[in-house]
């Protein structure tokens, strides 16, 4: 880890194909590297695999357990099920940050080398460093996360983010459904889920903002890093 990296995540979240390829032809058009949380099958996987600029990561969804669905499997099938779609994931992130110390244990188990669980938001005034965890996982804690950023009081720059602590670990998290709509707030997401799989009615919902909004954010942060001379790096690169 340098001043001079920053690392970019993004969870699937099971969007549509059309919702995920546009993210990532934004991704391919700008060359940065960037780790993808899978949460579903996708024709989109092959395209992602054939890119050097993607790594995937597993996204694994907890919450039918914790909704007592049992037939939905327990924790371990959970995360085979994912590492049997994605092999060759290095890194987890559980949908909703759902953390414990059993998942964390099965993540080691089940070949995974470091987790990007927690969440320390920018507003916390707190410097995240990724950690060893007794599991002998590398912990990851990242401070942007475009929905949760909606709800803060006072929004930081793409370029406050960058300039935080020179030896602060800067990973920014992003959602294909959110750099569609190009979402400044929740209201815009949560009015628009009843067509989140119709891509052409979810076309009406979509922010034109330059200035406010997901898209808009990674953009400028992406523009921002260039002139700073931000080097991007995929997290994986941390958990050796």
């Amino acid at each position: 880890m340098t001043a001079k990296k920053a690392y970019l995540t993004m969870d699937t979240d099971w969007a549509s194909d059309e919702v995920l390829a546009f993210a990532l032809d934004w991704f391919e058009a700008e060359a940065i590297p960037v780790t993808i949380f899978i949460t579903h099958d996708t024709p989109l996987l092959a395209r992602m695999r054939a890119n050097p600029i993607f790594r995937l990561g597993i996204h694994p969804n907890f919450y039918p357990l914790l909704n007592a669905k049992p037939d939905r499997g327990d924790y371990r099938e959970t995360i085979a099920a994912l590492k049997t779609l994605v092999p060759e994931a290095a890194v987890a992130r559980s949908h909703g940050l759902v953390d414990a110390g059993l998942i964390l244990n099965e993540f080691k188990a089940q070949g995974i080398k470091g987790d990007s669980n927690l969440f320390l938001p920018f507003s916390s005034g707190i410097s995240p460093k990724p950690f060893r965890h007794y599991t002998g996982l590398r912990r990851l804690p990242y401070f942007y996360e475009d929905d949760a950023y909606c709800l803060e009081a006072v929004k930081a720059s793409p370029e406050d983010h960058l300039r935080l602590d020179p030896s602060g670990l800067k990973i920014f998290n992003f959602h294909p459904i959110h750099l569609f709509l190009n979402t400044e707030s929740t209201a815009r997401y949560d009015s628009s889920r009843a067509v989140h799989g119709d891509f052409a009615k979810l076309s009406d919902w979509v922010n034109l903002s330059a200035d406010e909004g997901a898209f808009a954010f990674i953009k400028r942060l992406s523009t921002a890093a260039r002139e700073m001379k931000i080097e991007w790096d995929w997290i994986e690169t941390l958990c050796d």
